[in-house]
């Protein structure tokens, strides 16, 4: 596209830090990306990441109006940060992370200071050379072609597949608003105290919740008709609409992201498996796409004065305990279940994409390794309990040694 590379410095105003960024867009890469704050990785990205992504976003949309290409008006950020291999880092007091790995910067400062910074350099980069930004503009537009061409074949296949009929969908579904699959969410929640919480914590647009009651029947140990017979399981092959093993279409899924969310304890754990061992089962295809996640709730919230944070295990707790609060009194409330933290806290640490952290659920594309995943599987879910009883003796030392040194 262009050997040119955007890079610059900002200070922020008023001594509030500085920000320093590389950006290029060749024709060989479908993009890479390397995100700092403090000089920390911050693989995940967060608040200043989208400062840059809004940054770029709204000086293309203003170039593409200035040289008169209308269409421009539709550009989103992955159409512009896809195609291009990015650096971007940002030196800010007291920066705020998502967890104590420090994957994710949450200070909410930071996106417009970045965006602010950024935008003025980037509208200089792309109107100083009209050749290089018409260039630029013009790859990007490609990359939006192509999106809104799988959008639009998307609708087709759909509009196609529920012509003449009413889609039936579960009664306890509550569905997002959006039609398209591109950008939504589907929650898997364990019981109604926890989907009335989730409800109101998500976002309508995009989010949708079903609740499931208790512990889905283990499918690796049923025979065909007793899944089929099962309700949860009913409701849940209707909400995605995919269709199960050998019917079963990831095109046609209902959602772009399907996310198991239960409590961050034992039982929760047990409920999570179970439905991981459906999935894999019943809809291996949508996993090895890369459709499921799995949340990662926090079990604890450790306050001390007027600064809270949240854990997601005994280990994590104690980090926090010896590391930003040490030598604080501290207050430390478990959270029994998902229904017992209200919609702002659950928003905050498990449903809002920009604070919160997940697990992505993949499968191997080598058939060799899809076999020893399939044999584990067998083992730890299947019929023969003397499989699992072998298990647990071979790894319960690894275990006790993980359980000290936390």
């Amino acid at each position: 596209v262009t050997t040119d590379f955007f890079a610059g410095n900002q200070d922020f105003p008023d001594s509030q830090g500085r920000v320093e960024w590389a950006i290029t867009w060749p024709i060989w890469t479908d993009g890479s990306y390397s995100w700092y704050c403090n000089t920390i990785p911050t693989p995940n990205g967060g608040t200043h990441e989208a400062g840059l992504r809004n940054a770029l976003v709204r000086g293309l949309r203003a170039f593409g109006e200035l040289v008169q290409v209308k269409k421009a008006s539709q550009l989103t950020a992955d159409d512009i940060t896809s195609g291009g291999e990015m650096m971007l880092s940002v030196f800010i007091r007291d920066p705020q992370f998502q967890s104590q790995t420090k994957d994710r910067l949450t200070s909410p400062e930071a996106s417009k200071l970045v965006e602010n910074a950024v935008r003025d350099h980037f509208d200089h980069f792309l109107t100083d050379n009209m050749d290089r930004g018409k260039a630029l503009l013009g790859f990007v537009m490609e990359r939006m072609d192509e999106r809104l061409k799988r959008k639009a074949e998307r609708e087709d296949k759909r509009k196609t597949a529920t012509s003449g009929r009413k889609v039936r969908l579960p009664g306890k579904l509550t569905d997002c608003s959006i039609g398209d699959p591109e950008g939504t969410e589907l929650f898997i929640v364990e019981g109604d105290s926890a989907g009335g919480s989730a409800k109101q914590a998500r976002e309508r647009k995009t989010q949708a919740i079903l609740p499931i009651r208790g512990k889905i029947l283990n499918v690796a140990s049923a025979n065909n008709a007793k899944i089929m017979a099962n309700s949860e399981i009913a409701d849940l092959i209707l909400a995605l609409g995919c269709g199960t093993r050998k019917d079963c279409d990831p095109d046609n899924l209902r959602y772009e992201r399907v996310i198991i969310m239960t409590d961050a304890d034992v039982d929760g754990a047990h409920i999570a498996t179970l439905l991981m061992t459906f999935f894999f089962q019943e809809m291996p295809e949508m996993v090895r796409q890369g459709h499921l996640y799995l949340a990662r709730p926090p079990l604890y919230r450790i306050s001390a004065g007027n600064k809270s944070l949240y854990a997601q295990d005994e280990k994590d707790r104690a980090k926090i305990e010896n590391g930003p609060f040490k030598g604080k009194n501290v207050d430390v409330s478990r959270f029994k279940g998902l229904g017992e933290m209200n919609p702002s806290q659950l928003r905050e640490t498990t449903m809002d994409p920009e604070t919160r952290s997940m697990y992505k659920i993949s499968l191997p594309q080598e058939y060799e390794q899809r076999a020893s995943v399939k044999d584990l599987v067998d083992r730890l879910m299947g019929k023969n309990p003397e499989h699992r009883f072998n298990f647990i003796q071979q790894n319960a030392a690894s275990l006790d040694e993980e359980v000290i040194d936390a």
